[in-house]
């Protein structure tokens, strides 16, 4: 009695999940036809409420169609399927490369790749560490620092080792501005110092440890790398 109650009670749910989705996707299909980006931008954020194999189907589509603004907000409908990363991982990875010149839309790919924290996604973060784009590096090197993954540290390291020469030697590095220029010597101390900020808040993001220098950080790793282990979020595991 008690499996056939339990059976019932499955099927019962199994309608009202059939039921919610062909809802969403129903009010998706008539938003979504607006000609406004805005609109279809929001309509996706909207369906990602109702994360399903359907739906996310659907969102994955608009990764690649469409005009920037609605790119960008499939990117972040993403991050609501976080138990389908089997599926989402190599297709915001794909995205990522689909779309390299659209630094938004690969900001906001990447943004979305460290809230889902898939450590099957590191290579592709650390991959983006050098991008010509600062802006795209940076998101990369923030993504590091929201998945919190050990491995990230050294990768980190090695790349503050090579902002630290090149702002030594007064070179540019990879980093270019949003025309494609390294521009002038200022220009490029002020990118360098720029994503130098940007790894020193990964490495309080992954570590939790207050050092503000990279000289700091270099010694602190020396000491702690043979036997770190990320601390526990307590934000995150206050919820």
């Amino acid at each position: 009695m008690g499996k056939a109650l339990l059976a019932f009670v499955l099927l019962l749910q199994a309608a009202d999940d059939k039921a919610a989705v062909d809802t969403a996707l129903k009010n998706f299909n008539k938003a979504v036809a607006n000609p406004s980006p805005a609109a279809r931008a929001t309509a996706l954020l909207e369906l990602s409420k109702t994360p399903h194999d359907r739906t996310l189907k659907v969102i994955s589509k608009y990764l690649m169609s469409d005009v920037t603004d609605v790119r960008v907000a499939a990117a972040k409908s993403m991050i609501e399927f976080g138990d389908w990363k089997k599926i989402v991982t190599p297709t915001l990875a794909n995205a990522l490369q689909s779309n390299e010149k659209d630094a938004k839309v690969q900001m906001a790919i990447l943004d979305a790749i460290g809230k889902l924290a898939d450590p099957a996604s590191m290579q592709t973060v650390h991959g983006n560490f050098r991008d010509a784009d600062t802006r795209v590096a940076k998101s990369a090197i923030g993504a590091a620092g929201a998945m919190r993954q050990k491995e990230s540290m050294d990768a980190l390291i090695e790349l503050q080792s090579d902002v630290q020469k090149w702002l030594k030697n007064k070179q540019s590095g990879p980093y270019r501005d949003e025309k494609g220029q390294p521009g002038d010597e200022n220009a490029c101390k002020t990118r360098l110092e720029d994503v130098q900020k940007t790894i020193i808040k990964a490495f309080q993001d992954i570590t939790k440890e207050r050092w503000a220098t990279a000289n700091e950080w270099e010694i602190w790793w020396g000491k702690k790398k043979a036997t770190f282990e990320i601390p526990k979020d307590d934000k995150k595991d206050s919820k």
